[in-house]
């Protein structure tokens, strides 16, 4: 499963950026942040770097308010083996970054760079991005032309100026890639495979079935590009084909995909009415998709959830017990992408609903980081629509599968995730479950004639209902602190056990806490507090 996805990502160009050398950790992060704006490149920018070399299959290139989306990805992504299924799974460009002062010889990072760009077979454009090159640098990378680009010492605006331009240039060119891969496809095909298809016996009826079947994805693919090249129109004529052929011969799975990108052509197109609208220019008729996007916003709502609820279905159709590979996170792919597409309050049940197939869906996934991926979407979806307990316990799944790694990187990862839950769990400390807190949940009535017995009791039955809970979770975070090395936390999460929780806790466990107790303590210098208010010092020197 990929993370983040959305129904939009498949008009989005996947672009590889990995350090050259030595790059400083911070250095790098801050060029990443520089790129990270620049995701959406208008195609009227793009003019003065495009070269029509031959008719563009492009026919409704919508230059004047188009434009190619990128998706930067810090170190790149490996290759996916349904790559030829979905295009945007592809690395299609890479971005090499070499910090100068750190990188002296520009030849090394050069040939550096060429062996990095072997790690993405996809990729169609690469350029090496070289920062803050000194006098003989310059004057040696100006004669090297290829693929490096100098971005001389400059101010921050400056800088991201010219990093705007190169942009820029790496959209035009994949734009004239694109254009000669959907020429030589519809000339010549092409082949296209998934890892269902290699499970297929080469009988003489499933060779004929293939060769019926190539047309129809070859035409989905040439959609595909033609959503990357910011041609959503163009997208939709080759889906529809795609749609009736892959219907025709049964293709099921490619079915789905072709509709899939069908609506993100058809939001694509919605974006761009809105912006012409906006801009007070004139809607050009002639497509029906065009004219249908002149209708309410909940008209278009509609038609994507009745296409989404389809390319979900004929996911499903599409799995077969006998095959070893199971498309079954497609399907959760989609239903997690029409569910981000849905996410509001005022439809939050459907939402809810959505959300809840998926997470049944998590139990036949073979694969541990699939249902990371799975349970962190469906964590922060929950957390979009206000619903922070459910939000809470998907995070302590999360949190569960990293402690499963056993490995100190899983176990910060666990202990961060974890630190998220701690107020939807009122774990804090227990002065933060405060009146207002009970206040604020309906346990502590507002009517003074209630008395303090009503305060007692309602106080009472929350904790009781709680402290259950609120003991797993303080465990939790106890156990990923001391796998992460963070002495800090192990040690407030074990004092809050000790605090809150002493009467439920055995012997034993009391024992236990309070050898996790002294061992952070050791571990800590003296004068540490502890950042929770209700807790008091760690450590203090005696004498």
């Amino acid at each position: 499963m990929e993370p983040e996805v959305s129904i939009e990502g498949s008009a989005m160009i996947q672009v590889a950026v990995v350090p050259i050398g030595t790059v400083p950790s911070n250095v790098m992060r801050d060029y990443y942040s520089m790129l990270l704006p620049l995701h959406t490149i208008p195609l009227s920018a793009i003019s003065s770097f495009y070269t029509e070399h031959q008719k563009s299959p492009f026919a409704v290139q919508p230059w004047d308010s188009g434009s190619l989306r990128f998706k930067f990805v810090l170190g790149g992504a490996p290759p996916s083996p349904w790559e030829d299924f979905q295009s945007h799974r592809k690395t299609l460009a890479v971005i090499g970054v070499v910090h100068c002062p750190s990188s002296l010889d520009l030849d090394a990072a050069v040939d550096f760079f060429a062996i990095s760009c072997k790690s993405f077979p996809s990729s169609l454009v690469d350029r090496c991005f070289a920062f803050c090159p000194n006098d003989s640098q310059l004057e040696d990378g100006s004669k090297k032309g290829g693929n490096l680009r100098l971005f001389p010492p400059a101010d921050r605006p400056t800088l991201e100026f010219h990093l705007n331009t190169m942009i820029q240039e790496i959209a035009a060119s994949l734009l004239m890639e694109f254009e000669k891969w959907v020429l030589q496809a519809e000339s010549s095909g092409t082949i296209l495979k998934t890892p269902l298809d290699s499970q297929a016996s080469l009988s003489s009826e499933e060779v004929i079935k293939a060769k019926k079947r190539r047309l129809g994805r070859a035409q989905k693919t040439i959609g595909d590009y033609c959503l990357l090249a910011g041609s959503p129109v163009d997208a939709n004529a080759h889906y529809s084909t795609a749609l009736e052929l892959a219907r025709l011969t049964g293709d099921y799975f490619w079915y789905a995909g072709a509709l899939e990108g069908s609506v993100c052509a058809l939001l694509t197109v919605a974006d761009l009415m809105n912006l012409k609208v906006k801009l007070g220019a004139t809607i050009v008729s002639g497509a029906t998709m065009i004219d249908r996007m002149g209708q309410k916003d909940s008209t278009l709502e509609d038609e994507v959830r009745y296409r989404y609820n389809s390319v979900i279905l004929n996911y499903k159709k599409s799995q077969d017990n006998a095959q070893r590979v199971s498309p079954l996170t497609f399907e959760l792919e989609a239903t997690l992408k029409l569910a981000r597409f849905l996410c509001r309050r005022e439809l939050a049940k459907e939402v809810v609903e959505l959300l809840t197939t998926a997470a049944d869906g998590a139990k036949s996934l073979i694969d541990a980081s699939d249902r990371l991926i799975l349970y962190i979407e469906i964590a922060r979806l929950y957390g979009t629509l206000g619903y922070h307990r459910k939000a809470a316990f998907f995070s302590r799944q999360v949190a569960q599968l990293y402690l499963q790694q056993e490995n100190r990187l899983a176990a910060i990862s666990a202990m961060q995730v974890l630190a998220m839950t701690t107020k939807a769990y009122h774990v804090q400390s227990r002065s933060s479950i405060s009146s207002q807190a009970l206040h604020s949940k309906g346990i502590v009535s507002n009517n003074a004639d209630g008395g303090k017995t009503n305060h007692q009791s309602a106080v009472s039955l929350f904790e009781s209902q709680w402290s259950t809970l609120q003991m797993v979770v303080l465990r939790e975070i106890l156990l990923s602190a001391m796998r992460a090395g963070d002495p800090l936390t192990a040690w407030s999460a074990a004092a809050r056990l000790l605090r809150s929780y002493y009467p439920l806790i055995t012997p034993a466990g009391q024992h236990g806490l309070a050898n996790a107790l002294s061992n952070s303590a050791d571990r800590l210098p003296p004068g540490t507090r502890c950042a929770d208010p209700a807790l008091p010092f760690v450590r203090y020197l005696l004498g």
